[in-house]
């Protein structure tokens, strides 16, 4: 990754509330993705990591094609795992999606490793064909190396968003190039403490 260099859009250090986070680091990126990806196409969105369905609607409400598709992979009972500071079962919502008013979202329940495989072998190929964007927030790097595999069997190009790449994300970020021999760009990113937290690229091939 030292090799790729994104454009630093904004940094921060020192400690955080989730408020201040947003922000300072996520909301750069994000406002600067339809600057690379024209917001009027139609997109497939696959977000792993939904929690309360923020970034989901963000997103959706960027890209206002009708023809578009938003999916949100989640088990909604909480982390599979302890994580850092974070106890399993953090991020429950007792089962429950988030309550969206835009049908063209869906939410899939369940571990990655069960809903992902069959969603991807009966995923259309004009869903395919449409401009992908891939948003990996799952935090936990079982889960986000497993994501990354499963894809590239079906989906060679697409966009990238890592919303905590500085975290055990990056493990599995380079894992997965180095098995896989990916050649990617990187086009912008914010810095927290002094490293990539918020990252958005794209897989070439």
């Amino acid at each position: 990754m030292a090799k790729k260099r994104p454009k630093i859009v904004s940094s921060a250090n020192g400690k955080l509330n989730a408020e201040s986070w947003d922000k300072l680091l996520r909301h750069k990126v994000w406002d600067k993705v339809p600057e690379h990806i024209d917001a009027n196409k139609d997109v497939l969105y696959m977000e792993f990591g939904v929690w309360k369905g923020d970034s989901i609607k963000y997103f959706a409400e960027k890209f206002k094609s009708q023809n578009s598709e938003f999916y949100g992979f989640d088990t909604f009972t909480g982390m599979p795992e302890g994580w850092r500071h974070m106890q399993k079962g953090h991020y429950d919502l007792s089962g429950n999606t988030p309550d969206v008013k835009d049908n063209r979202i869906k939410f899939i329940k369940g571990l990655f490793q069960e809903s992902l495989p069959g969603f991807l072998k009966n995923l259309k190929q004009n869903s395919k064909d449409k401009i992908i964007i891939v948003h990996l927030d799952a935090v936990l790097h079982s889960s986000t190396l497993f994501t990354l595999f499963k894809l590239d069997e079906y989906i060679n190009s697409y966009y990238f968003i890592f919303d905590q790449l500085g975290t055990d994300e990056c493990r599995a970020f380079n894992s997965f190039n180095e098995a896989k021999t990916k050649d990617y760009d990187l086009y912008l990113a914010s810095m927290w403490n002094y490293g990539p937290e918020v990252v958005f690229g794209k897989y070439k091939n």
